[in-house]
């Protein structure tokens, strides 16, 4: 009888520790939002794939291609922020391949109003992330890069960086 409980309880601890989500520190604050292409497309786009290192936070220019995970990943756009607002945007252009080919659509972005139109905030749960009226279930956090990833469906991958 006893083993049986131990078993029980020990398949009980397993399965809580293989769905508790990573926590996101309460007093952090999203400062940034990347758009970039999911693997499979970001190995077709960039020339040589043993030069790509992993993430960098502390590089605060335009933003180079990263590995995380064994995945690799291209940007496509970068939203910096301030207290959730816009703060600057950077597009990165790729003339060398055509989108359709890819299966993709070019983002465009109305440059005008982009900024009185993006807020991006944690929910009051931190198992969400508001962005721009949107509600977006977190997928993955990657504590130690402080990066939040939420798929899409069009070829392309939301990361959320917070401090």
């Amino acid at each position: 009888m006893k083993k049986r409980l131990s078993l029980y309880i020990l398949f009980f601890t397993i399965l809580i520790s293989c769905t508790k989500k990573n926590k996101i520190p309460n007093n952090s604050e999203v400062v940034a939002k990347y758009i970039v292409f999911e693997d499979s497309i970001s190995r077709k786009i960039i020339k040589d794939l043993e030069i790509v290192k992993s993430f960098d936070k502390k590089n605060d220019d335009f933003k180079q291609p990263f590995k995380i995970n064994g995945k690799i990943y291209q940007f496509e756009t970068e939203f910096k922020l301030n207290k959730g607002r816009l703060i600057r945007l950077e597009v990165h252009e790729y003339n060398s391949f055509k989108y359709s080919s890819y299966g993709l659509k070019k983002i465009e972005i109305n440059k005008e109003t982009i900024g009185f139109e993006t807020l991006i905030k944690f929910s009051k749960s931190r198992e969400q992330i508001i962005d721009s009226g949107d509600t977006l279930e977190i997928e993955n956090v990657y504590p130690e890069e402080k990066l939040i990833f939420i798929k899409r469906n069009d070829g392309r991958i939301n990361i959320y960086e917070y401090n």
